[in-house]
């Protein structure tokens, strides 16, 4: 398995389909990084709105809120 599958199989976190294994080097490793790309702004996108969220509540529900759901202080 060459770098840019075995990256790509590492972000799907599963095998990779048939097709994807004609295209070539270069566009494994871009859609890997791609990807991961992706991943890392949803992920950042995902704390903003849930600390925009628990900021919207009274002060004396936050902290309970944030210990329920993870969120940053």
């Amino acid at each position: 398995m060459s770098d840019g599958s075995q990256a790509l199989t590492n972000e799907l976190g599963g095998a990779l389909p048939a097709k994807f294994l004609t295209l070539g080097e270069d566009k494994l490793a871009w859609l890997a990084e791609t990807l991961k790309n992706a991943k890392v702004h949803q992920l950042a996108e995902l704390d903003k709105s849930t600390e925009e969220t628990i900021n919207g509540l009274p002060m004396m529900l936050r902290g309970p809120v944030r210990a329920i759901i993870g969120g940053k202080k």
